[in-house]
């Protein structure tokens, strides 16, 4: 069988791919001065982003905030989780790319759905190479070494975020977003109605004249108006709304459909077995969250006699809240596993802990160093349980950033 120069066989597509870097910039070269390109500044950037870090050997490193920030010039903040930028640009370079080669035969640059590795394949009738033929037991040992080799070089590899995501995106039955509910009591005015002629449970009045009513309340009365307290067990704390609906975006980006379930409509635990679980919430109005976090047996979060307050605590360890001008808080992600399904609990002191764990999981960046931390200590892959203390910037009861302050591994 008869080779051209610089050209090797793969794959893809059952193709010839170019192995060479001086044939590979001669077929960048041509596309970046085409009459496609020419006027596409942002693609060219992006293209040209992604031939550095193949021919650095690293495109299954590269992530969608790495290109967001170092190929498009976003800012450091960036989040691929609100600003999809990075796969429109993706997207429209993959369009122009076939736009280019529509009907020609040759080399041509691709880039996978999928994949950042751009890949020179050739398309058309090879005039100049014999194809030859594979024969026997030569052609399964010849087949077994390209496809490791393959697998090795070729086939991007997945991110730290992708392995960590995986039991949960990949695990062919929908997530459940396990939100917890404290128990309410929801100020209502009755006005004319009789209060014998309620049919809901309610207490007598108000104080009308604490602080706390004249603050939050009065402002929002009718003139006249007669308040009874109503308790209700279907509310939810804001935090904790605001990160099941990030991890229902998160999950929906991935076209993974989610099911949030509120706590007070599960029946029985035993409607999760299988599934994976992410759960919102503290064990101070959450059975399952109590339960999942005494499981983990690491941080846990509640009442400190001692100290009076609530807070993070494991022996003597205690992260509790710095009020002042900006609050700091503080929140525990934990992960593990619950009958081998994979559980994300998101908890803190506050609900501000459930916005900013999702918030930070999700996070590139974020969970690519909090992986770095992990290897430097010798794990190859996520451990089976750990879980991660942050401190949180809050504003008025508000998650405004989450940073690293702590993790400990409980299970290898």
């Amino acid at each position: 069988m008869n080779e051209l120069p610089g050209v090797t066989r793969t794959l893809y597509g059952g193709q010839w791919m170019l192995k060479t870097a001086v044939d590979k910039r001669r077929v960048v070269e041509e596309l970046l001065e085409s009459e496609t390109f020419r006027r596409a500044e942002q693609m060219k950037r992006l293209l040209r982003y992604l031939v550095e870090q193949e021919e650095a050997g690293r495109s299954h490193e590269v992530t969608e905030y790495e290109l967001g920030v170092a190929a498009l010039g976003r800012r450091e903040d960036f989040s691929p989780e609100t600003d999809s930028s990075v796969r429109t640009r993706l997207h429209g370079l993959r369009q122009r790319l076939e736009e280019h080669y529509a009907g020609r035969e040759g080399w041509r640059l691709e880039v996978p759905k999928g994949s950042y590795r751009p890949v020179y394949v050739r398309v058309g009738e090879d005039k100049e190479v014999e194809r030859g033929k594979w024969w026997g037991g030569a052609a399964v040992v010849a087949g077994v070494v390209v496809l490791l080799l393959a697998a090795w070089w070729g086939w991007p590899r997945e991110s730290a975020m992708e392995r960590l995501w995986r039991p949960v995106v990949g695990a062919g039955v929908k997530p459940v977003l396990l939100v917890g509910q404290p128990v309410h009591v929801w100020v209502r005015d009755i006005q004319g109605q009789a209060e014998e002629a309620l049919d809901y449970p309610h207490f007598p009045d108000a104080l009308p004249e604490s602080e706390f009513f004249r603050r939050y309340w009065k402002p929002r009365m009718n003139e006249g108006a007669r308040l009874v307290l109503h308790p209700s067990p279907n509310a939810t704390l804001w935090g904790d709304a605001v990160g099941a609906a990030g991890a229902a975006r998160f999950l929906g980006l991935r076209m993974v459909n989610s099911e949030m379930v509120p706590e007070s409509a599960l029946r029985s635990e035993v409607a999760l077995k299988g599934k994976p679980v992410l759960a919102f919430g503290r064990p101070e109005y959450s059975l399952a969250i109590a339960r999942y976090l005494r499981a983990a047996g690491g941080y846990e979060v509640g009442m400190v006699n001692e100290l009076k307050r609530y807070a993070i605590y494991r022996g003597a360890e205690r992260y509790v809240n710095e009020r002042g001008a900006n609050e700091t808080n503080h929140g525990l992600v934990t992960v593990m596993r619950d009958g081998g399904a994979r559980v994300m609990v998101f908890s803190g002191i506050t609900s501000d802990g459930s916005a900013a764990g999702i918030e930070y999981l999700t996070e590139e960046r974020m969970v690519g160093e909090l992986w770095e931390k992990l290897r430097g200590e010798g794990y190859g892959d996520w451990p089976a349980v750990f879980q991660v203390v942050l401190k949180i910037s809050s504003s008025n009861g508000y998650a405004m950033a989450a940073r690293y302050e702590k993790h400990l591994v409980l299970q290898k």
